[in-house]
């Protein structure tokens, strides 16, 4: 009896030599420099890149994710007329850049771990599980009976050769577009500006209930050995990677890097993790992942090890993964397989759509637009669903994917993500939640005789006294008491999700234990005690991107009903464009972008407070023997009136003395019934007010400047020099006259546009002044 017997073979590649003796030295006509495995790397690697930057030059342009431009720079390095696919990515030495797209998978799901934080599903509420769920199931049993219905072998454009083959394939498809991707949703977030938006949170903790049953898969049969490879796994990140982590974060001092050696034991337990999880028969990177999880996010570990990958992995090695996938797309589909995939795809969607949108609606947690763009944002594809595409492609088990749908799957990732995310930039604007509230002005305040309510932001401890000694300057007295929202800005590093986090009150932590958070709030708590209930403060601090944080400033200042936000603008900050030694760890261009988008979306006025140098300005409390002096240059128009209505608050203060030196020209160009006549009776009304009390007051000074000209003002400006303590001007001056002339004061060519004209006179370098200066804004609604 024969017997027919089944033989497999596995062909392998013979790796041929590394590197050339240069073109000098070997045969150029043989071309043998280019059969090198690390000269032909290195070429890939060029022309990749260099095809990618330039299709993003172009996509930018239409608000196009990088993600779409590397996909599309490695279709486009797949056919070329001249050649070059065959000469730079010959089949034999793709091994090697394949090898490195793999390792960027691994290294970057470890990110991607480190970066979650798991104690926001405690935190999410029921709404937000509903929300997740319904959106899973709801495109899982839509896609699973669209594959059910697709064998019916009746259709016949839809028929395919393998029927077997072709439902298995169907499944795939169902599974990848299932999938919700937490790094992908965040980094799609933060190019939006909208990861600390109230979308991007409900978004983040509703693909975080998703995503995690993504690593429920994969896995082989389990058998004795794969069982203690799991139990190995587990025993060693929870026993011994978790300890070792929490470990080194007790004993790295502060602002101290961490051991090099601390991260070295990091990097070879992703490896060894990873390496058991493949053992395990998990396609995705779950050792890498879960190994991230053990590792506590933030500082000091979890950003040092941000910076160390960021760079690599996310800016080098995972636009390659994107290019390579690319290249082994193929557009050549038939028209079977076409229409399977694309009707499968669509299902898929269409069931997020509803599972997101329609319970979304019903629990009131969105609104109906806020609904249909979160059920968007769910169905984003990125760099995950091409790393698993990647594995598909490569795997023993490829055969059971058709190509044709491998490469329709691909196109289709990069469509919806082409597709979705201009259309989510263009729909969604955070602003419109906190713009809706009436605003709220200082002279609002003082007006209505309601309590003095104010957002104070904070960067560093350096920030403080400044900020103490402006709100004690201010006289929080029994009729017009102050309320104080602390809230200190930290940039987000090392973390995907942004974090608001609440400090106790009347919680006094040692100074030599306590967190740079905690010694802010120390010192505000100390400004509370000494004026009892006179002053009130609550203190939070926001964990965000500096792009999108003016989200959380706005937010917290509509939901508290403040009337003004101080925001510091430290001297360095002025003076150079560069990060300064003050403040080490904040980009000065980060503290621009914040107040150009603060001044933006405020929803009430915005006081950028810039520290001073004198003695009296850099101390925490106002000094017994000499009096702290306050000057206000009034010019006209809504913000030095809010200037003005600040400085009123300290009229009454004992120690402190206010000038108003009120800038008026020969000229005037007044039309009956204008805008600009309208400002001057709200200026003359203001200034006779202070002008009746500094009548009965010696502590009040009331001065008059007449100026024919931009450069006429510009020197009566500057002769006030070191006569104060406290300067208050506003941001934009409305006046009569030519006496602010655009073409002196030339917004463009202003070193600090943000500043307005005045104040960028008085915060210019040149100008050298010694005390504090608090520019101050106005909402143009409010008036």
């Amino acid at each position: 009896m024969a017997t027919n017997t089944t033989h497999n073979f596995k062909s392998c590649t013979i790796p041929g030599k590394v590197g050339t003796r240069g073109l000098i030295y070997e045969d150029f006509n043989s071309l043998t420099f280019s059969f090198s495995s690390l000269p032909n790397l290195a070429l890939q690697i060029v022309v990749l890149t260099l095809t990618q930057r330039l299709v993003h030059t172009v996509l930018s342009r239409f608000n196009q994710p990088l993600f779409v431009s590397q996909i599309l720079g490695g279709v486009a390095g797949r056919k070329n007329k001249f050649g070059l696919t065959y000469f730079l990515f010959p089949k034999d030495w793709m091994q090697v850049l394949d090898t490195l797209a793999h390792f960027s998978s691994i290294f970057f799901l470890f990110k991607v771990g480190v970066q979650m934080d798991p104690k926001m599903l405690k935190t999410s509420g029921l709404r937000t599980y509903v929300i997740g769920l319904c959106c899973y199931f709801c495109s899982y049993i839509s896609g699973y009976t669209l594959s059910h219905m697709l064998k019916n072998d009746a259709i016949p454009f839809l028929k395919p050769v393998n029927p077997k083959a072709g439902f298995r394939s169907s499944l795939r498809i169902n599974e990848l577009f299932n999938l919700v991707s937490f790094p992908v949703i965040a980094h799609v977030l933060t190019d939006l500006y909208i990861l600390n938006s109230d979308l991007g949170h409900l978004a983040l903790i509703s693909t975080i209930t998703v995503f995690i049953d993504l690593f429920a898969k994969g896995y082989s049969t389990l058998e004795l050995s794969v069982v203690l490879v799991l139990v190995g796994l587990f025993v060693y990140i929870v026993f011994i990677v978790r300890p070792a982590a929490l470990w080194i974060v007790k004993n790295t001092p502060e602002g101290k890097p961490v051991k090099e050696s601390y991260l070295s034991f990091i990097m070879i337990s992703v490896l060894l993790c990873e390496l058991a999880a493949q053992y395990c028969g998990f396609y995705v990177r779950v050792g890498a992942f879960l190994l991230g999880l053990a590792v506590p996010d933030g500082p000091p570990l979890g950003t040092t090890i941000i910076d160390q990958l960021d760079y690599m992995v996310t800016t080098f090695l995972m636009p390659l993964h994107m290019g390579i996938v690319g290249l082994k797309a193929d557009n050549r589909f038939q028209f079977e397989y076409l229409w399977r995939a694309v009707m499968l795809i669509i299902g898929c969607s269409l069931g997020k759509i509803i599972g997101v949108f329609f319970p979304s609606v019903i629990l009131g947690v969105l609104p109906i637009q806020d609904s249909f763009l979160l059920a968007l944002i769910m169905n984003l594809k990125g760099i995950v669903e091409v790393s698993i595409l990647n594995i598909w492609i490569d795997s023993q088990n490829a055969k059971e994917i058709l190509y044709s749908e491998n490469s329709i799957m691909v196109f289709a990732v990069f469509l919806i993500s082409a597709i979705i995310t201009p259309l989510v930039k263009y729909l969604y604007d955070p602003s419109t939640r906190y713009l809706r509230y009436k605003r709220r002005s200082v002279l609002q305040s003082k007006q209505n005789k309601l309590d003095f309510r104010v957002l104070v932001c904070v960067h560093t401890q350096d920030d403080v006294p400044t900020i103490i000694r402006l709100l004690e300057a201010s006289n929080p007295t029994k009729y017009h008491p102050l309320t104080l929202y602390i809230l200190h800005l930290v940039e987000l590093v090392g973390r995907a999700s942004p974090l608001l986090i609440s400090h106790p009150r009347h919680r006094r932590t040692s100074s030599s234990n306590a967190s740079k958070s905690e010694r802010i709030v120390n010192a505000f708590q100390q400004l509370e005690d000494r004026y009892l209930s006179l002053v009130t403060i609550q203190a939070f601090s926001t964990i965000s991107p500096y792009a999108s944080m003016h989200n959380d400033i706005c937010t917290m200042s509509a939901d508290k009903r403040t009337s003004l936000i101080i925001f510091p603008y430290c001297r360095q900050d002025v003076i150079s464009l560069r990060d300064d030694l003050a403040r080490p760890n904040i980009s000065n261009r980060s503290i621009k972008t914040l107040l150009h988008n603060l001044l933006r979306n405020s929803p009430c006025s915005v006081g950028i407070l810039i520290d001073g140098k004198n003695y009296q300005a850099q101390s925490i409390h106002f000094l017994p023997d000499r009096p702290f002096r306050v000057t206000v240059l009034f010019f006209g128009g809504p913000d030095d009136r809010e200037a003005l209505a600040f400085a009123m608050n300290m009229i009454h203060h004992p120690s402190v003395f206010v000038t108003v030196i009120r800038f008026y020209g020969l000229t005037s160009s007044l039309t009956p019934g204008g805008v600009i006549e309208r400002h001057k009776l709200l200026d003359e009304e203001l200034v006779d007010h202070f002008k009746i009390n500094a009548m009965h007051d010696e502590t009040l000074t009331y001065k008059e400047v007449e100026v024919k000209d931009a450069a006429e003002t510009i020197w009566a400006v500057q002769s006030i020099h070191d006569d104060f303590d406290l300067m208050l001007v506003g941001r934009q001056q409305i006046t009569d006259s030519d006496i602010i002339n655009a073409s002196v004061f030339d917004a463009d060519s202003a070193e600090f546009e943000e500043l307005g004209a005045i104040g960028d006179l008085v915060a210019s370098p040149d100008y050298d002044i010694k005390g504090s200066i608090f520019i101050i804004h106005q909402r143009q609604d409010i008036t």
